[in-house]
């Protein structure tokens, strides 16, 4: 019998700190994107255990339309000013898509799962509802992992590059969750569940590689501080980075 993976709750109310910037944000990207079609809550105020001052505010916006430059210019300040005025939010998050793309049949193992098994529909017509239940399969590993070889030179640049400690604080919490979540897609395919938290991540990913605990701390490190020297965060993405770009291609041989 199959084994789906689960979904978020979509009837429980939110925590209650989160509510007001909630209905704020849905409000301001109503009033400011014209091809908007459905806002959805992703992240840890979606999984209800966001904490005050700390968590991020994540949206997956779909778009019939792609945005003009007067209204990303438009968002940006919006993000700013909502960021200013609700400080239970550390940053804002939100990834654009396309109706078109979300819906073609070559992206169903990113979209379609992640709007059916990762996100809470807060506004417009629930997309999640067009999909079926997912199983646990390497394509949904790879749909969301195919990307982490890039993805860790590009933050690898960024950590080089910046001389601001707290940007150089947000890069050192990128790379950790980044490389976390890739840790969980290693394993994600033996597992009849979602790690839609961080220690989630790291469970289940020791349950397969126990010998990879110290790593492992040392990601809770680059995400929660304390603050650690830039030689330190390289050491990270080179050489565990690498271990999981690698250890990601191996089984990709292996399954295809």
């Amino acid at each position: 019998m199959a084994k789906f993976l689960p979904r978020l709750n979509s009837q429980t109310a939110f925590q209650l700190d989160f509510m007001p910037l909630l209905m704020a944000t849905v409000t301001d990207l109503q009033s400011h994107v014209t091809a908007l079609h459905s806002i959805y809550l992703n992240g840890s105020i979606a999984y209800r255990q966001a904490t005050s001052g700390i968590s991020d505010l994540n949206l997956t916006v779909v778009l019939t339309a792609p945005l003009t430059m007067e209204e990303q210019h438009r968002i940006a300040s919006v993000s700013q000013t909502l960021r200013r005025d609700y400080p239970v939010i550390s940053t804002i998050d939100i990834t654009w898509v396309l109706l078109d793309k979300v819906l073609s049949i070559t992206a169903i193992f990113k979209w379609g799962f992640w709007l059916k098994h990762c996100s809470v529909c807060l506004y417009g017509t629930n997309l999640s509802e067009q999909f079926g239940d997912f199983e646990p399969c390497w394509e949904i590993a790879k749909a969301f992992n195919h990307d982490i070889a890039a993805a860790l030179v590009t933050i690898e640049q960024q950590i080089r590059r910046t001389k601001s400690i707290s940007e150089y604080q947000y890069y050192c919490r990128c790379a950790g969750k980044k490389m976390l979540r890739s840790c969980f897609m290693l394993v994600a395919i033996y597992v009849d569940d979602w790690a839609y938290t961080d220690q989630q991540c790291a469970n289940f990913f020791l349950t397969r590689y126990p010998d990879k605990a110290t790593e492992i701390e040392r990601l809770f490190v680059l995400i929660n501080g304390p603050q650690v020297p830039k030689k330190a965060s390289l050491f990270m993405l080179s050489q565990f980075g690498s271990w999981i770009v690698n250890e990601f291609n191996n089984i990709e041989r292996k399954i295809g």
